[in-house]
C-alpha cells in the first residue's frame, strides 16, 4: 500500500515495539485498533470519516496482511490518501446508507465486521450513523467510536474549546447509554487518552435491531432543591 500523508511502515514498526500488555499513555488510540486487526482475518471494514487518512492507512495496511477490505466514506474528496487494491472510497455522507450499499454491495451481502466512526462529532450524527448501520453488523463484529474524551478541550486545557468540550461529552454519554440500553448484545470498553476511543463488541446476529435509549436524566426541578439541601447540610456540618 501507499499512504499519502503518513510513513505507515515506521508507524506500524513503533506500534509493534510496544509491549502487548501495555498501552502507551502518550500514544494514539490507533494502537488499539492495530492490535485488534492483528487478530482478525477476512474482515469487511467500514470507515466513516477519512480526512488525511491516518486511520485509513492503519486499516488498509493490516487489510493487505490479513485478506480484508476497507470501505471508506467521507463528505470530502479523500480518494488519494491511500493507494491499495484492498481499499475503496466513496464521497458521500455516511448516513446515506442506501446509496452506499448500492455502491458497495459487499457491505450488505457479506455484512460489516468492523465499523469505525470518526465523522461529524455530534451525538446526533453518531446516533444516526450507529443506529443506521447496526443491522448490517455481523455477529462478533466490533464498533469503534473515536473522540469520546473531552479532557483536552476542557477549561484551562491545551485545546480549550467549549463547543468541542460539549460535543465530546455528549458523544461519550451517548456511547455509554447505547451500550447500557443494549447490554445483552454489547460490551463496551473505553480508552481515555488523547481524544479517547470506545470499542464495543457486538454478539447479536446480523439483522438484529438495537434498542432505543431510555431517558434516565432526572428533572432539574427535582435536582436543584436536593442540591441546595445537600449544600446547606454540608455547610452546617462544617
Amino acid at each position: 500500500m501507499k499512504s499519502k500523508n503518513f510513513k505507515i511502515e515506521e508507524i506500524i514498526k513503533n506500534f509493534n515495539l510496544l509491549d502487548n500488555n501495555f498501552i502507551d499513555p502518550e500514544g494514539t488510540t490507533l494502537e488499539e485498533i492495530h492490535r485488534t486487526l492483528l487478530s482478525r482475518n477476512n474482515q469487511v471494514i467500514l470507515e466513516c470519516g477519512v480526512r488525511k487518512g491516518f486511520s485509513t492507512s492503519i486499516f488498509v495496511y493490516n487489510s493487505e496482511k490479513n485478506n480484508s477490505h476497507v470501505y471508506s466514506i467521507d463528505i470530502e474528496d479523500c480518494s488519494d490518501v491511500v493507494e491499495s487494491k484492498n481499499w475503496s472510497f466513496f464521497q458521500t455522507d455516511d448516513r446515506n446508507i442506501k446509496e452506499i450499499l448500492e455502491k458497495f454491495n459487499d457491505l450488505k451481502s457479506k455484512g460489516v465486521d468492523i465499523i469505525y466512526i470518526d465523522s461529524l462529532h455530534t451525538s446526533r450524527h453518531l446516533e444516526e450513523v450507529l443506529y443506521g448501520w447496526y443491522p448490517y453488523l455481523n455477529k462478533n463484529s466490533i464498533i469503534f467510536i473515536d473522540d469520546i474524551d473531552s479532557y483536552s478541550y476542557q477549561k484551562n486545557q491545551h485545546k480549550d474549546n467549549i463547543m468541542n468540550n460539549i460535543n465530546w461529552d455528549e458523544m461519550n454519554k451517548f456511547t455509554l447509554n447505547f451500550s447500557r440500553a443494549n447490554k445483552k448484545e454489547i460490551t463496551l470498553v473505553q480508552y481515555y487518552k488523547k481524544s479517547g476511543l470506545a470499542k464495543m463488541y457486538k454478539i447479536s446476529e446480523k439483522g438484529s435491531l438495537p434498542k432505543k435509549i431510555k431517558n434516565t436524566d432526572r428533572s432539574l426541578m427535582i435536582l436543584i432543591p436536593i442540591k441546595l439541601y445537600r449544600a446547606v447540610k454540608n455547610a452546617i456540618k462544617i
